[in-house]
């Protein structure tokens, strides 16, 4: 039977370090990498959309905002 090794070194070529992990692992490092980041826009923009939303309108307005573009700027200016 055939063993299959896959202990090469992933080299990034962007910044030309060395992870020293195999390809698989780093694909699954950077899939659940991925997830994190998500998680941390969705929930800086839900903190947002809370925020906004507890405002008076004349505050809103005062600021440039109404209450149907409240969804929009916390999608659109909460992510990095």
């Amino acid at each position: 039977m055939a063993v299959y090794e896959n202990t090469r070194l992933l080299v990034d070529g962007a910044r030309g370090s060395d992870f020293g992990i195999s390809h698989g692992a780093y694909r699954i490092a950077t899939f659940v990498s991925g997830i994190a980041d998500s998680f941390t826009q969705w929930n800086a923009a839900r903190k947002t959309r809370k925020e906004l939303s507890q405002l008076p309108d004349r505050v809103l307005e005062d600021i440039g905002l109404n209450r149907a573009d409240i969804d929009t700027f916390s999608t659109r200016y909460t992510h990095r």
